[in-house]
């Protein structure tokens, strides 16, 4: 609660610089979740906490103020950007990079970095940002809340959607880095329609070896510190259908993320990647799937949109039409593989991926907690069982512990006084934390969250079709 309010304490103080402190104190636990009853109410709303009005009836005044709480939450990242030095973060600018995750600002003091490339069968190559751990004697400065470790490292390959860049995973890339995985986060060579050729190649660059070269003589750079054994693969809207069919298809790889949305392969393909399901492909591969509240547009609901009436996205989940969010989930489960559906409370599908438009707060900060621990799980715990004990623990618990937080150094809340003090404007940061929050607080209200995973060492799945209400136990 104190960091908590140490955080919110620079926004309110532009905006009710005269308050005195007693009544800040009032207005932070309000914000946190406080009463439904009385004048707090009325104040700021942060979506840290509990939600206003658990279940009101559809179209009540208690429906209306959570649909707006709802809304307001999903514009709190983006409003944020106010706050931040003009320097850093230019008002409109597209797509709204974050100058806190530049690469250069971390080399070889929180990760190593290289830009390379891997060849393309399409005629040009697959440009790449490679990010490893730190091992003994590579990194200096390393914060204390990070450790280095040795190879060979486990490995994801991260692909982004339609339109979008490698560079808006740089969270997600850094953060798995920082947690012991070699990181390889590509740039499609087109907007659309190759991120399933240029995903594949870049899977068969990561395999290559001086002995099992490609066809033109080269192989990936750093192959003698690849895990083989351990390779999983994430990706963000026609990204995460890449990494849905990739993942299954492709042998080598052990795990799935699939950022708004995991797609079906079997059924209902409708993602234009450049490859296509084979016929009869086996599911195999256990995969996570994130949803979201809203699509590109934050948009009131009159009445509970769940169960969808009508499925206009194919073998999709995502998407501003009308649609069920599981699809994917419930072909991955009914296979009998792990799977899990995390449907996020005021997310936006640019909390995956911040490129411009409303994204929440602590999204990114929930979207990393799992997906470290689904790779925790599914790779780094084929190998290690108590890393997969560990990973199931956070992948079931009922509030976050600090794996993500550790990592967390993205654009928060800013602070121009601690920037002052330290002589450095990228000082002045206020990084969004969750650790203590209930999960269930971060989980949608509208959609159903889901869970059908194997406790480590045992055959017997555990399975809820709705985390929120009942947890993942």
């Amino acid at each position: 609660m104190q960091q908590h309010l140490h955080q919110h304490t620079t926004r309110w103080r532009g905006l009710w610089g005269a308050m005195a402190l007693g009544t800040l104190m009032a207005v932070a636990v309000s914000a946190c979740g406080g009463s439904d009853d009385g004048p707090a109410a009325a104040l700021v709303y942060d979506c840290k906490g509990a939600v206003r009005h658990e279940s009101p009836a559809p179209g009540s005044d208690a429906w209306k103020q959570r649909d707006a709480d709802n809304m307001a939450c999903a514009r709190e990242r983006t409003d944020d950007f106010a706050q931040q030095p003009a320097a850093l973060f230019t008002a409109g600018k597209l797509p709204a990079l974050d100058a806190y995750r530049t690469p250069a600002l971390h080399a070889n003091t929180r990760f190593r970095f290289a830009e390379t490339s891997a060849p393309g069968r399409l005629g040009k190559a697959v440009a790449t940002e490679v990010y490893r751990p730190c091992a003994a004697g590579t990194c200096s400065g390393m914060p204390a809340t990070l450790r280095s470790f040795e190879g060979p490292y486990p490995a994801v390959v991260i692909v982004h959607g339609g339109g979008s860049s490698k560079r808006l995973h740089r969270s997600a890339s850094q953060s798995l880095a920082e947690a012991g995985y070699m990181t390889i986060a590509l740039d499609t060579t087109a907007a659309i329609g190759t991120h399933g050729i240029d995903t594949q190649d870049v899977v068969d660059w990561l395999f290559s070896t001086p002995s099992a070269p490609l066809a033109d003589g080269s192989y990936f750079p750093y192959w003698n510190q690849l895990d083989p054994r351990t390779v999983g693969i994430a990706g963000h809207s026609q990204g995460a259908s890449t990494a849905s069919l990739i993942g299954q298809t492709d042998k080598r790889l052990s795990a799935i993320v699939a950022w708004d949305n995991l797609t079906t392969i079997r059924s209902g393909w409708v993602d234009k990647i450049g490859i296509d399901p084979p016929a009869g492909v086996a599911i195999r591969t256990p995969a996570l799937g994130f949803g979201a509240d809203y699509n590109f547009t934050i948009a009131p609901y009159t009445e509970p949109p769940e169960p969808a009436k009508v499925n206009t996205q194919a073998g999709r989940g995502r998407g501003a039409e009308p649609h069920p969010k599981d699809l994917g989930y419930q072909e991955v489960r009914t296979a009998g593989v792990d799977s899990m559906l995390l449907v996020l409370r005021a997310a936006t599908h640019l909390d995956f991926s911040l490129f411009g438009g409303p994204a929440s707060r602590y999204g990114e900060s929930a979207i990393n907690y799992y997906t470290l621990a689904w790779f925790d799980r599914y790779l780094k715990g084929a190998r290690d069982p108590a890393v997969a004990a560990d990973a199931f623990r956070r992948l079931t618990a009922q509030a976050f512990d600090d794996s993500a937080d550790r990592h967390n150094i993205s654009q928060g809340l800013y602070d121009p006084a601690a920037a002052t003090a330290a002589g450095s404007v990228y000082k002045g940061n206020l990084p969004y934390l969750v650790k203590g929050t209930p999960t269930r607080d971060r989980l949608s209200f509208y959609f159903k969250s889901r869970c059908a995973i194997t406790p480590p060492g045992s055959t017997l799945r555990v399975e809820s079709e709705d985390i929120r209400s009942a947890g993942c136990r």
